[in-house]
Protein backbone atom coordinates (compact mmCIF):
# COMPACT_ATOMS: atom_id res chain seq x y z
CA UNK A 1 0.00 0.00 0.00
CA UNK A 2 2.83 2.40 0.81
CA UNK A 3 4.51 1.56 -2.49
CA UNK A 4 1.29 2.40 -4.35
CA UNK A 5 0.97 5.59 -2.31
CA UNK A 6 4.52 6.56 -3.25
CA UNK A 7 3.91 5.84 -6.94
CA UNK A 8 0.75 7.96 -6.90
CA UNK A 9 2.65 10.82 -5.26
CA UNK A 10 5.33 10.64 -7.94
CA UNK A 11 2.68 10.81 -10.68
CA UNK A 12 1.13 13.88 -9.05
CA UNK A 13 4.52 15.59 -8.97
CA UNK A 14 5.03 14.69 -12.64
CA UNK A 15 1.69 16.37 -13.41
CA UNK A 16 2.97 19.47 -11.63
CA UNK A 17 6.06 19.46 -13.85
CA UNK A 18 3.96 18.95 -16.99
CA UNK A 19 1.76 21.88 -15.97
CA UNK A 20 4.64 24.27 -15.42
CA UNK A 21 7.37 23.24 -17.83
CA UNK A 22 7.61 22.33 -21.50
CA UNK A 23 10.01 19.94 -23.17
CA UNK A 24 9.54 17.74 -26.27
CA UNK A 25 10.59 14.72 -24.20
CA UNK A 26 7.46 15.21 -22.06
CA UNK A 27 5.24 14.49 -25.07
CA UNK A 28 4.92 10.75 -24.39
CA UNK A 29 3.66 11.29 -20.82
CA UNK A 30 1.59 14.44 -21.38
CA UNK A 31 -1.62 12.36 -21.07
CA UNK A 32 -1.06 12.20 -17.30
CA UNK A 33 -2.56 15.68 -16.89
CA UNK A 34 -5.90 14.24 -18.05
CA UNK A 35 -6.01 11.83 -15.10
CA UNK A 36 -4.75 14.35 -12.55
CA UNK A 37 -8.13 14.57 -10.72
CA UNK A 38 -8.14 10.77 -10.32
CA UNK A 39 -4.61 10.87 -8.89
CA UNK A 40 -5.71 13.53 -6.38
CA UNK A 41 -8.71 11.43 -5.30
CA UNK A 42 -6.42 8.42 -4.84
CA UNK A 43 -4.11 10.56 -2.71
CA UNK A 44 -7.05 11.65 -0.53
CA UNK A 45 -8.06 7.99 -0.19
CA UNK A 46 -4.58 7.13 1.04
CA UNK A 47 -4.78 9.99 3.52
CA UNK A 48 -8.02 8.57 4.92
CA UNK A 49 -6.61 5.03 4.91
CA UNK A 50 -3.46 5.89 6.88
CA UNK A 51 -5.46 8.13 9.25
CA UNK A 52 -7.83 5.26 10.14
CA UNK A 53 -4.86 2.99 10.76
CA UNK A 54 -3.21 5.71 12.89
CA UNK A 55 -0.09 5.18 10.83
CA UNK A 56 2.62 7.84 10.51
CA UNK A 57 2.66 7.21 6.76
CA UNK A 58 -0.32 9.60 6.69
CA UNK A 59 2.33 12.33 6.51
CA UNK A 60 3.06 11.53 2.85
CA UNK A 61 -0.43 12.07 1.37
CA UNK A 62 -0.88 14.99 3.76
CA UNK A 63 2.24 16.68 2.37
CA UNK A 64 0.85 16.22 -1.16
CA UNK A 65 -2.46 17.79 -0.11
CA UNK A 66 -0.62 20.80 1.34
CA UNK A 67 1.54 21.02 -1.78
CA UNK A 68 -1.52 21.04 -4.06
CA UNK A 69 -3.28 23.61 -1.90
CA UNK A 70 -0.22 25.87 -1.88
CA UNK A 71 0.04 25.65 -5.68
CA UNK A 72 -3.70 26.37 -6.16
CA UNK A 73 -4.55 23.06 -7.81
CA UNK A 74 -8.29 22.51 -7.75
CA UNK A 75 -10.75 20.50 -9.82
CA UNK A 76 -13.92 21.60 -8.01
CA UNK A 77 -15.00 25.16 -7.33
CA UNK A 78 -17.53 26.14 -4.71
CA UNK A 79 -18.48 29.38 -6.50
CA UNK A 80 -20.21 32.40 -5.02
CA UNK A 81 -22.75 31.83 -2.25
CA UNK A 82 -24.91 34.65 -3.62
CA UNK A 83 -26.78 33.86 -6.82
CA UNK A 84 -26.17 36.58 -9.38
CA UNK A 85 -28.40 37.30 -12.35
CA UNK A 86 -27.35 36.38 -15.88
CA UNK A 87 -26.66 39.92 -17.05
CA UNK A 88 -23.79 41.86 -18.56
CA UNK A 89 -22.06 41.40 -21.90
CA UNK A 90 -22.62 37.72 -22.71
CA UNK A 91 -20.22 35.72 -24.83
CA UNK A 92 -20.89 32.08 -25.64
CA UNK A 93 -18.48 29.44 -26.91
CA UNK A 94 -19.67 26.17 -28.40
CA UNK A 95 -18.05 23.32 -30.32
CA UNK A 96 -21.06 22.36 -32.46
CA UNK A 97 -19.44 19.23 -33.90
CA UNK A 98 -20.68 20.27 -37.35
CA UNK A 99 -24.26 20.36 -36.01
CA UNK A 100 -24.28 16.55 -36.13
CA UNK A 101 -23.96 16.67 -39.93
CA UNK A 102 -22.47 13.16 -40.04
CA UNK A 103 -24.96 11.68 -37.53
CA UNK A 104 -22.45 10.97 -34.76
CA UNK A 105 -25.38 11.34 -32.38
CA UNK A 106 -28.28 9.08 -33.34
CA UNK A 107 -30.81 11.87 -33.27
CA UNK A 108 -32.09 13.56 -36.44
CA UNK A 109 -33.47 16.53 -34.49
CA UNK A 110 -30.07 17.89 -33.34
CA UNK A 111 -30.15 20.88 -35.76
CA UNK A 112 -33.71 21.71 -34.65
CA UNK A 113 -32.75 21.42 -30.97
CA UNK A 114 -29.68 23.60 -31.60
CA UNK A 115 -31.76 26.26 -33.33
CA UNK A 116 -34.23 26.22 -30.44
CA UNK A 117 -31.37 26.62 -27.96
CA UNK A 118 -29.87 29.55 -29.91
CA UNK A 119 -33.23 31.33 -30.06
CA UNK A 120 -33.74 30.90 -26.32
CA UNK A 121 -30.20 32.01 -25.47
CA UNK A 122 -29.02 34.92 -27.62
CA UNK A 123 -25.57 36.04 -26.41
CA UNK A 124 -24.01 39.28 -27.59
CA UNK A 125 -21.29 37.22 -29.25
CA UNK A 126 -21.44 33.55 -30.22
CA UNK A 127 -18.24 31.68 -31.12
CA UNK A 128 -18.61 28.31 -32.80
CA UNK A 129 -15.88 25.75 -33.31
CA UNK A 130 -16.49 22.99 -35.87
CA UNK A 131 -18.99 25.13 -37.78
CA UNK A 132 -20.68 23.71 -40.90
CA UNK A 133 -21.85 26.04 -43.64
CA UNK A 134 -25.04 24.09 -44.38
CA UNK A 135 -26.53 25.27 -41.07
CA UNK A 136 -26.26 29.05 -41.34
CA UNK A 137 -30.07 29.20 -41.01
CA UNK A 138 -29.69 28.21 -37.35
CA UNK A 139 -28.09 31.60 -36.68
CA UNK A 140 -30.50 34.01 -38.36
CA UNK A 141 -30.77 35.97 -35.09
CA UNK A 142 -27.44 37.63 -35.89
CA UNK A 143 -26.87 40.43 -38.39
CA UNK A 144 -23.08 40.22 -38.49
CA UNK A 145 -20.68 37.30 -38.70
CA UNK A 146 -17.19 36.19 -39.61
CA UNK A 147 -16.86 32.66 -40.95
CA UNK A 148 -13.60 31.03 -42.00
CA UNK A 149 -13.64 27.66 -43.73
CA UNK A 150 -10.47 25.62 -43.31
CA UNK A 151 -11.96 22.52 -44.91
CA UNK A 152 -14.85 21.46 -47.12
CA UNK A 153 -17.57 23.85 -45.88
CA UNK A 154 -16.18 23.35 -42.36
CA UNK A 155 -14.45 25.84 -40.08
CA UNK A 156 -15.06 28.38 -37.34
CA UNK A 157 -17.40 31.31 -36.96
CA UNK A 158 -18.19 34.29 -34.75
CA UNK A 159 -21.70 35.81 -34.76
CA UNK A 160 -22.85 39.11 -33.26
CA UNK A 161 -25.28 41.99 -33.63
CA UNK A 162 -22.55 44.44 -32.66
CA UNK A 163 -20.73 46.40 -35.33
CA UNK A 164 -17.66 44.54 -36.62
CA UNK A 165 -14.90 47.01 -37.51
CA UNK A 166 -12.15 44.50 -38.24
CA UNK A 167 -11.61 40.77 -38.59
CA UNK A 168 -8.76 38.41 -39.26
CA UNK A 169 -7.13 34.99 -39.06
CA UNK A 170 -4.31 33.45 -37.04
CA UNK A 171 -3.09 30.50 -39.09
CA UNK A 172 -1.42 27.60 -37.31
CA UNK A 173 1.46 25.90 -39.15
CA UNK A 174 0.77 22.56 -40.85
CA UNK A 175 -2.71 22.24 -39.36
CA UNK A 176 -6.36 22.71 -40.31
CA UNK A 177 -6.82 24.24 -36.86
CA UNK A 178 -6.62 28.00 -36.45
CA UNK A 179 -7.92 31.05 -34.62
CA UNK A 180 -10.11 33.82 -36.01
CA UNK A 181 -10.90 37.20 -34.47
CA UNK A 182 -13.21 40.19 -34.79
CA UNK A 183 -13.03 43.69 -33.33
CA UNK A 184 -16.39 45.03 -32.18
CA UNK A 185 -17.77 48.18 -30.61
CA UNK A 186 -19.37 47.75 -27.20
CA UNK A 187 -20.41 50.75 -25.10
CA UNK A 188 -18.01 53.08 -26.92
CA UNK A 189 -15.20 50.63 -26.22
CA UNK A 190 -13.51 48.26 -28.67
CA UNK A 191 -13.10 44.58 -27.88
CA UNK A 192 -11.17 41.92 -29.74
CA UNK A 193 -12.89 38.53 -29.70
CA UNK A 194 -10.87 35.44 -30.60
CA UNK A 195 -12.28 32.04 -31.46
CA UNK A 196 -9.62 29.31 -31.42
CA UNK A 197 -9.60 25.55 -31.91
CA UNK A 198 -6.45 23.68 -30.90
CA UNK A 199 -5.14 20.36 -32.19
CA UNK A 200 -7.04 17.29 -30.94
CA UNK A 201 -5.42 14.15 -29.49
CA UNK A 202 -7.73 12.09 -31.73
CA UNK A 203 -7.81 9.20 -29.25
CA UNK A 204 -11.08 7.28 -29.05
CA UNK A 205 -11.13 5.70 -25.59
CA UNK A 206 -13.90 3.27 -26.53
CA UNK A 207 -11.90 1.82 -29.43
CA UNK A 208 -8.65 1.34 -27.50
CA UNK A 209 -7.25 -2.17 -27.39
CA UNK A 210 -4.76 -3.66 -24.94
CA UNK A 211 -2.03 -4.40 -27.49
CA UNK A 212 1.33 -2.99 -28.52
CA UNK A 213 0.11 -1.57 -31.83
CA UNK A 214 -2.65 0.45 -30.12
CA UNK A 215 -0.19 1.66 -27.47
CA UNK A 216 2.30 2.88 -30.10
CA UNK A 217 -0.51 4.62 -31.99
CA UNK A 218 -1.71 6.45 -28.87
CA UNK A 219 1.83 7.52 -27.92
CA UNK A 220 2.43 8.80 -31.45
CA UNK A 221 -0.79 10.85 -31.39
CA UNK A 222 0.02 12.20 -27.93
CA UNK A 223 3.48 13.31 -29.04
CA UNK A 224 2.23 15.03 -32.20
CA UNK A 225 -0.58 16.85 -30.39
CA UNK A 226 1.62 17.92 -27.45
CA UNK A 227 4.12 19.53 -29.84
CA UNK A 228 1.39 21.07 -32.05
CA UNK A 229 -0.57 22.59 -29.17
CA UNK A 230 2.54 24.22 -27.76
CA UNK A 231 3.33 25.81 -31.12
CA UNK A 232 -0.28 26.91 -31.58
CA UNK A 233 -0.43 28.56 -28.16
CA UNK A 234 2.79 30.47 -28.91
CA UNK A 235 1.41 31.77 -32.20
CA UNK A 236 -1.92 32.78 -30.68
CA UNK A 237 -0.37 34.47 -27.64
CA UNK A 238 2.07 36.34 -29.88
CA UNK A 239 -0.89 37.68 -31.87
CA UNK A 240 -2.80 38.55 -28.69
CA UNK A 241 0.19 40.45 -27.29
CA UNK A 242 -0.01 42.84 -30.26
CA UNK A 243 -3.70 43.64 -29.85
CA UNK A 244 -4.46 47.30 -29.08
CA UNK A 245 -7.78 46.28 -27.48
CA UNK A 246 -9.06 44.29 -24.51
CA UNK A 247 -9.25 40.58 -25.22
CA UNK A 248 -11.89 37.87 -24.90
CA UNK A 249 -10.66 34.45 -26.02
CA UNK A 250 -13.09 31.60 -26.62
CA UNK A 251 -11.26 28.35 -27.24
CA UNK A 252 -11.64 24.61 -27.53
CA UNK A 253 -8.20 23.90 -26.12
CA UNK A 254 -8.50 20.11 -26.41
CA UNK A 255 -6.58 19.95 -23.17
CA UNK A 256 -7.23 20.30 -19.46
CA UNK A 257 -6.55 23.10 -17.02
CA UNK A 258 -3.57 21.09 -15.75
CA UNK A 259 -1.74 21.27 -19.09
CA UNK A 260 1.18 23.49 -20.04
CA UNK A 261 -0.73 25.24 -22.85
CA UNK A 262 -3.50 26.20 -20.42
CA UNK A 263 -0.92 27.56 -17.97
CA UNK A 264 0.70 29.68 -20.69
CA UNK A 265 -2.62 31.27 -21.66
CA UNK A 266 -3.59 31.63 -17.99
CA UNK A 267 -0.42 33.63 -17.34
CA UNK A 268 -1.63 36.28 -19.80
CA UNK A 269 -5.43 36.14 -19.47
CA UNK A 270 -7.96 35.25 -16.75
CA UNK A 271 -10.08 32.09 -16.92
CA UNK A 272 -13.73 33.16 -16.54
CA UNK A 273 -14.65 29.81 -14.99
CA UNK A 274 -11.97 30.24 -12.34
CA UNK A 275 -13.50 33.61 -11.52
CA UNK A 276 -17.20 32.73 -11.43
CA UNK A 277 -17.61 29.03 -12.21
CA UNK A 278 -19.19 26.40 -9.96
CA UNK A 279 -18.54 22.67 -9.65
CA UNK A 280 -16.27 20.53 -11.83
CA UNK A 281 -16.83 22.67 -14.91
CA UNK A 282 -17.14 19.68 -17.21
CA UNK A 283 -17.62 20.79 -20.81
CA UNK A 284 -16.97 17.54 -22.71
CA UNK A 285 -18.95 14.30 -22.85
CA UNK A 286 -16.32 11.99 -21.33
CA UNK A 287 -17.89 9.04 -19.54
CA UNK A 288 -14.99 8.24 -17.24
CA UNK A 289 -14.76 11.55 -15.32
CA UNK A 290 -15.61 15.27 -15.57
CA UNK A 291 -13.30 16.99 -18.04
CA UNK A 292 -12.98 20.67 -18.96
CA UNK A 293 -11.41 21.50 -22.33
CA UNK A 294 -13.53 24.51 -23.43
CA UNK A 295 -12.67 27.93 -22.03
CA UNK A 296 -13.42 31.62 -22.08
CA UNK A 297 -10.43 33.80 -21.14
CA UNK A 298 -10.59 37.55 -20.62
CA UNK A 299 -8.09 40.39 -20.27
CA UNK A 300 -6.98 41.11 -16.74
CA UNK A 301 -8.58 44.55 -17.00
CA UNK A 302 -12.01 42.93 -17.49
CA UNK A 303 -14.14 41.21 -14.82
CA UNK A 304 -16.59 38.32 -15.01
CA UNK A 305 -20.00 38.60 -13.36
CA UNK A 306 -21.19 35.04 -14.01
CA UNK A 307 -20.16 31.83 -15.78
CA UNK A 308 -22.64 29.25 -17.00
CA UNK A 309 -22.37 25.78 -18.55
CA UNK A 310 -25.51 24.75 -20.43
CA UNK A 311 -26.55 21.12 -19.97
CA UNK A 312 -27.48 20.50 -23.61
CA UNK A 313 -27.12 17.18 -25.47
CA UNK A 314 -26.65 18.75 -28.91
CA UNK A 315 -22.95 17.96 -29.32
CA UNK A 316 -20.16 16.13 -27.51
CA UNK A 317 -19.34 19.55 -26.00
CA UNK A 318 -21.44 21.76 -23.75
CA UNK A 319 -22.11 25.42 -24.66
CA UNK A 320 -20.50 27.78 -22.15
CA UNK A 321 -21.17 31.47 -21.44
CA UNK A 322 -19.37 34.20 -19.58
CA UNK A 323 -21.13 37.39 -18.55
CA UNK A 324 -18.59 40.18 -18.65
CA UNK A 325 -18.61 43.62 -17.05
CA UNK A 326 -17.41 45.92 -19.82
Amino acid sequence: MFLLNSLNSVLILICYILNNYYHPLFSTISFLTFIFPILVLINISFFVYWSIKLDLKVIFPFVIIIFLFYNSFSFFRMGDKKKSELNGFQIMSFNARLFNHYKWIENDSIPFATEKFFKKNIPDVLSIQEYHGDYQYLLNNYKNKYIYFSGDNVGQSIHTNNQIINKGLVEFNSSVNNAIFIDIIQKKDTLRIYNAHFESFKVDMQDLKADLISLKSVISKMKKTYLSQNEQSKMLLDHISKSPYKIILTVDLNNTEYSFVYKQIGNILKDAFDLKGIGFGSTYDFKFMPIRIDYIFISKSLSAKKFKIFDQKISDHMPISAFIDI
